[in-house]
């Protein structure tokens, strides 16, 4: 019942991120966004006023209603606004800062976690970020007015980059649901390592997010093949090592490397579209990110039983191979 807790916000953020697109056309990005903050500001803060497990768990899916309005258009703003190597940069700046604000919200929350109903104070911040929307952000224009029975295709290039996207996730998942494990099978650390080299991941993805624009402008396409191909070395070295700072140098370089992936597909994925179409791809790419994660723990503990080791070793190195093996696709294909 507690992982449920933990995981219903995800389900029921997809209630509103499919008809996501078609709020858009009728409401307008701002008003959808700005009613999504406030739901899930005011879901979010009810558990610090109740004790009632029930209640909780349908605070818990009304604020995934109200991410699913809002979450989409982290990216669909940006490639609204924003052209060219400028919009690269900007998506680059996205991924640090999510990776930033992760280990930032993290460590605020370990310290208001003694105070179990502070914590859900943390949620007011997404009141601030509406009233900075309101104010700052302007509505995106040429967005296309459409009735309600009309139907936005997408290209079936763009539907192959929303798969690549799905797996990409779902690697990332594997490693960071193993970590934990693998450190203690291995003997690599404590606890407190482990904590410390998941924030110190966190932080390597800030840095990759900030330097994806100029990475981007130097070698294009070959951006996400350095991407897979990195993430494949750091897993196979994290694979083989038996010392504990070779393992967190490791870990740290995956999600460094890694984290020029998400960037480069969501900036691939918008180029040519329409602003009605960029909607509905944003509103797709989110969604895959979402499955994938709770795909991740079934793909991963089936394979994990074929290889020569541990389960959790054994999926590391599945990992590992799968990467590689995504690298020589992306190098050879023209088309991502």
């Amino acid at each position: 019942m507690i992982e449920w807790l933990v995981t219903i916000a995800n389900f029921s953020a997809l209630l509103t991120i499919l008809p996501n697109p078609y709020l858009c056309r009728k409401l307008g990005i701002k008003k959808v966004v700005i009613f999504g903050l406030i739901i899930s500001t005011t879901a979010g803060v009810i558990p610090a006023f109740i004790n009632n497990f029930l209640l909780i768990m349908c605070s818990r899916f009304i604020l995934g209603l109200g991410v699913g309005l809002f979450s989409p258009h982290a990216i669909s703003l940006i490639a609204h606004n924003y052209q060219g190597e400028f919009r690269a940069r900007l998506l680059g700046y996205q991924t640090g800062l999510t990776a930033l604000g992760n280990a930032v919200l993290l460590g605020i929350a370990e310290l208001l976690v003694g105070i179990w109903r502070a914590v859900f104070g943390l949620y007011l911040i997404l009141i601030v970020i509406a009233i900075l929307i309101g104010l700052f952000v302007t509505e995106p224009e040429n967005l296309s007015v459409k009735t309600s029975n009309s139907k936005v295709n997408l290209p079936w290039q763009k539907w192959q980059l929303v798969i690549l996207t799905f797996i990409t996730y779902l690697l990332i998942w594997g490693v960071q649901l193993k970590l934990p494990s693998y450190f203690q099978n291995k003997q690599l650390g404590n606890p407190r390592v482990i904590n410390l080299t998941l924030s110190a991941m966190n932080l390597g993805g800030l840095v990759a997010g900030l330097s994806f624009g100029k990475l981007h402008k130097k070698i294009h396409h070959f951006t996400l093949t350095l991407g897979y191909l990195g993430a494949a070395i750091a897993v196979l070295l994290l694979w083989i090592t038996d010392t504990s700072y070779l393992a967190i140098i490791a870990a740290i370089l995956f999600n460094f490397v890694y984290s020029y992936t998400g960037p480069y597909l969501i900036f691939a994925s918008n180029q040519g579209l329409e602003p009605e179409q960029i909607n509905s791809l944003s509103s797709y790419l989110t969604i895959s990110t979402i499955i994938s994660a709770f795909f991740a723990p079934l793909i991963w503990n089936y394979l994990g039983n074929f290889g020569p080791q541990n389960l959790t070793s054994n999926v590391l190195l599945w990992i590992a191979a799968i990467l590689f093996i995504m690298s020589i696709i992306t190098l050879v294909s023209k088309k991502l």
